[in-house]
């Protein structure tokens, strides 16, 4: 096999062929063709290739997102792109991209296979296979999708193709919750809610040993704690882990538990690239988006190199701008508009000049908002917002202050060993992890109640018993 860029041809068993034609032909085959292709190879691609046939996609999309696109959120872990996992770039694909992107991811995932033979191990006979398979319906994105993430391999210190130390970083950033617990579904991994006594132990237990801080007495200290206890001496000593798992302690959980497995890996090293599979260097201007997607459509992303596409630019904010317009229009024919009245005239009383515009100006704005009721929808939900994150940030204050205030009374009483109840656990193979879309989590760990609230119940009683006894005695006596 040879590759001749500048001609535009391979050479197959000594035949010239039309580089650009044999990828058409190979983007045409079916996810299903192509997986059983790849999946019964010695050599398995990477899944950092089919990230970067990906990115090759979303790079063009992503340069001309404006500022009603997406919501600011989005916008804001789009800055993170570039350490983006496969399942991260899988989901922004489908928010962004349309069917001809979809086209161009498959061409793109060719190219980048053709490129890579020598490492992949690819001859001339598959690749003449592959061009004499019959057509077949290709499907849906995602439905392709999985056929080929579904025989791709991870590749030394990396999962989900990236690199596994850039991944726990940045997904603390750049994801949801449910970001993660998606990310952890797709490999089977059955990450919980909450911890249940015994899994919380042992991530103690790993995490102590790993500091040089077990000892067999800590271990003893521990295992006679219930689980809020063992929460407390957690918080107290810095052990980055609740029984009621934040984001930050989902992933420090997931990539723990990935730890404990061993993850498949192909024996292909290095990939072949080139500029356009890397990840797009550009900066979002946050201040330019409304948060309600409400204003006139802005550009938000700036790029290196991006003077070339400025007119092409200009030409997508401004369809945007008329999209927008037209539909504004549209609103006004079809509602009601409230009359406007004549002003009466008043004198107007000798007052400050601030206080006179200050005046005018809040009639103008009244005014408006009669006639124009919708340019006023963000500023007012931007308000109740803002009422409305004061008020969580208030409740959860004084829960939080609740919760250490109970867990240091709890800690402070001695404590018989908690039996409890046993639950049917999943039994999880932790030599392989591979891909497998079901998983279950255990049900919240019921706590067993101590049996001094039964001793200090029943002294409250009697208190109260005696004091009612006192009193009918000096109602007789009177």
């Amino acid at each position: 096999m040879e590759l001749n860029y500048s001609k535009n041809q391979i050479i197959l068993y000594g035949k010239v062929c039309k580089l650009d034609t044999l990828i058409n032909k190979l983007s045409s085959l079916s996810g299903e063709q192509v997986y059983h292709f790849l999946i019964d190879r010695t050599t398995q691609l990477p899944r950092r290739i089919n990230c970067m046939a990906l990115i090759s996609v979303l790079n063009n999309r992503i340069k001309f997102l404006h500022s009603n696109s997406m919501p600011k959120d989005a916008f804001i872990k789009l800055q993170y792109y570039a350490s983006y996992s496969e399942q991260q770039l899988f989901m922004l694909f489908q928010k962004i991209c349309t069917e001809e992107d979809f086209v161009s991811y498959r061409k793109n995932l060719f190219s980048l296979i053709i490129d890579n033979y020598q490492q992949l191990n690819l001859n001339d006979g598959e690749l003449m296979y592959l061009k004499n398979l019959n057509k077949q319906p290709i499907g849906s994105f995602p439905d392709y999708f999985n056929y080929i993430t579904g025989a791709c391999l991870e590749q030394p210190n990396t999962f989900d193709g990236q690199d596994i130390d850039v991944l726990k970083s940045n997904l603390q950033y750049s994801a949801s919750n449910q970001d993660v617990f998606d990310l952890a579904l797709k490999y089977g991994v059955p990450l919980p809610t909450r911890l249940k006594r015994e899994e919380y132990l042992e991530f103690i237990f790993d995490y102590l040993k790993r500091k040089g801080n077990y000892s067999e007495v800590v271990a003893s200290d521990l295992n006679a704690m219930n689980i809020t206890q063992i929460s407390t001496y957690a918080r107290r000593t810095g052990i980055p882990m609740q029984p009621n798992m934040s984001k930050t302690e989902l992933i420090t959980y997931l990539f723990y538990f990935l730890g404990l497995c061993e993850i498949p890996t192909t024996s292909m090293d290095e990939i072949k690239s080139s500029p356009k599979y890397e990840p797009l260097e550009f900066r979002v201007d946050l201040q330019a988006i409304d948060s309600f997607g409400k204003g006139e459509p802005k550009r938000v992303i700036y790029y290196a190199g991006d003077h070339e596409d400025t007119s092409i630019m200009a030409d997508v904010i401004k369809e945007a701008s008329l999209r927008l317009e037209e539909k504004e229009e549209e609103t006004l024919e079809n509602g009601s508009q409230a009359p406007v009245e004549e002003a009466i005239e008043e004198p107007i009383q000798a007052s400050p000049v601030e206080k006179i515009e200050e005046t005018l100006e809040e009639e103008k704005e009244e005014k408006l908002e009669e006639v124009a009721p919708w340019k006023f929808i963000g500023k007012k939900q931007q308000d109740q917002k803002a009422l409305e994150d004061d008020i969580l940030a208030m409740k959860a204050e004084e829960e939080l202050m609740a919760e250490d205030i109970i867990n240091e009374t709890l800690a402070q009483i001695p404590t018989k060993e908690v039996v409890e109840i046993e639950e049917p656990t999943i039994e999880i193979d932790t030599n392989k992890v591979g891909q497998n879309p079901e998983y279950g989590t255990g049900k919240i760990e019921a706590l067993a109640n101590s049996k001094s609230h039964v001793v200090a119940l029943s002294i409250s009683i009697g208190l109260a018993l005696v004091a009612m006894v006192v009193i009918l005695l000096f109602m007789l006596v009177l």
